[in-house]
């Protein structure tokens, strides 16, 4: 990691973005110098895991780094390469000092349907790189609360508790799943904001839990979430995402609104227990 510090000592924004940047392409085949990754704690889909057993990345044709340096970790949301498949990724990498601590990775099965579509992946949206005017800006906690109240929205099943900008949308595994008319043809049968979107969700009586703030960036309004939510079946619906939905979620927030959503996500089963606390 590059030895560039901020006035609190801690390793500046750009030193960990090199850093995350270089730990993605080592991860590539696992080729090159990952600092002391022998050490850290590893997982992949909830599962823990070492650098001989994880799943071998050919490339990354896309993916947006994001850093705090006030808690030393990185994030990057986008696209792998595995066997030839994009795969939608999501990886939290965190540092001590100079070396890797903690790799904690979401690499999705779920590439194409009416929930996903990785293709849409390969082209970021450049709205989560934008600087936020001084005056449309909130602090950390200001950041993060707005953040977390859509996971809080998510356990109450009502779309008001998570405030929602005008021009908002949200992105799973790169499917735009509001707006969207081709949402008529899946089990919702409907065409969702983001707030009826989880207001929707009250059949399944869902569980948002360890919530988890790795990265807060208050330029960008930038909030990145690791969390597991758990979706229970509901007798009267037949719906194929019942299970636990492992989830990384790219909040861009603004005039203390949730401007856009990403989210990458994986579905494992009902209740499995947390990796990460």
């Amino acid at each position: 990691m590059s030895s560039s510090h901020n006035s609190d000592g801690h390793p500046d924004k750009v030193a960990l973005k090199a850093a995350l940047r270089s730990f993605l392409d080592a991860r590539v085949s696992l080729e090159g110098e990952m600092p002391n990754v022998e050490a850290a704690r590893w997982s992949e889909n909830n599962v823990g895991a070492h650098p001989d057993s994880v799943t071998r990345i050919e490339e990354f044709p896309a993916v947006q780094i994001f850093a705090d340096p006030l808690q030393g970790q990185g994030a990057a949301i986008g696209v792998a390469r595995v066997a030839e498949q994009l795969r939608p990724y999501a990886a939290r990498v965190a540092f001590a000092g100079d070396q890797i601590a903690e790799v904690e990775e979401i690499i999705s099965t779920a590439t194409h349907g009416h929930f996903a579509d990785v293709d849409r992946l390969l082209l970021p949206d450049v709205l989560y790189e934008g600087q936020i005017p001084p005056e449309r800006a909130g602090d950390r906690d200001a950041v993060r609360n707005r953040a977390d109240s859509y996971w809080q929205a998510l356990e109450e099943s009502d779309g008001t508790v998570a405030r929602f900008a005008y021009r908002c949308d949200r992105y799973d595994n790169g499917k735009k799943i509001t707006n969207n008319l081709s949402i008529l043809l899946s089990p919702d049968a409907a065409v969702h904001s983001p707030a009826s979107c989880v207001s929707a969700t009250r059949p399944a009586r869902p569980i948002a839990r360890n919530r988890r703030f790795p990265v807060i960036d208050t330029d960008l309004g930038i909030a990145v979430s690791f969390v597991l939510v758990d979706f229970h079946p509901a007798p009267h619906l037949d719906r194929p995402d019942c299970g636990t939905f492992y989830m990384a979620g790219l909040f861009k927030i603004s005039d203390d609104e949730i401007r856009s959503l990403d989210e990458i996500r994986e579905i494992l089963p009902l209740g499995i227990s947390e990796i990460w606390t």
